[in-house]
């Protein structure tokens, strides 16, 4: 088939600063974008077809946002969108998908209908940690005490609106999943003072996979993630 063919090359750079999509990412796999090291996954042309459906989805979802009055009609992600600051000496930029009338962020994502596990986990009201992540950046950049993660299968059929609040001092909550922001910057600084502002790789060992249970401290283990362990969904 002529599709065996087929080719798919992306521009690769190296990372000059942190992104508010980094959230969660792997410490390793940070530094040596950072490095600009060449992928060894790179994406595919059907990966590539993929990821532009669901952007696709995503532009249709801001679209219809804007004219159900919940985002304003001249609302540019381009032009509107992007941000920087820095936090713990680190400078983080995104674009955020979309403002709402109040002045809220919004984050807009979609997910493959074949993932019926993804969308049994909306359902149930646990949203993707990596998603609320990003968007309790945004909420920490704008200073805002509420946020919208909009997620919508990429048939249509099923759509999640879940509203993320700020209940601490840079911690949020989205459903049942809670994001400590201070603790994803400080590894972030960590990781860039420490390793990358001295070329020195970061020990595949440095994150321990799993923790004696007998050393964690429970107060600290937010019962959403009790509950993914005690389903086997989650490593303590």
């Amino acid at each position: 088939m002529i599709t065996d063919t087929f080719t798919y090359k992306t521009e690769q750079k190296a990372k000059t600063r942190f992104h508010a999509s980094d959230y969660g990412k792997p410490i390793l796999d940070l530094y040596l974008k950072f490095k600009g090291t060449p992928e060894t996954n790179p994406v595919t042309w059907n990966q590539e077809l993929r990821f532009g459906a669901g952007r696709g989805v995503e532009t249709s979802a801001l679209n219809i946002l804007k004219q159900n009055g919940i985002v304003p009609q001249e609302y540019n992600q381009e032009t509107d969108g992007g941000f920087k600051m820095e936090r713990e000496g680190v400078e983080i930029s995104g674009y955020r998908d979309a403002i709402h009338v109040n002045g809220c962020p919004i984050e807009i994502k979609s997910i493959n209908t074949k993932n019926s596990y993804d969308v049994i986990k909306y359902k149930n009201n646990n949203p993707r940690e990596n998603y609320v992540g990003q968007l309790a950046i945004y909420m920490d950049y704008m200073e805002r005490d509420i946020g919208y993660l909009f997620v919508i299968s990429m048939d249509g059929l099923d759509t999640f609106w879940m509203e993320c609040r700020k209940i601490g001092d840079r911690i949020y909550q989205c459903g049942n999943v809670v994001v400590d922001l201070n603790k994803e910057y400080k590894k972030w600084s960590r990781l860039y003072h420490e390793y990358v502002a001295k070329d020195i790789e970061p020990p595949v060992n440095q994150y321990v996979y799993k923790k004696d249970i007998e050393k964690i401290d429970w107060s600290t283990v937010t019962d959403g993630d009790i509950s993914k362990a005690r389903n086997g969904h989650k490593v303590i």
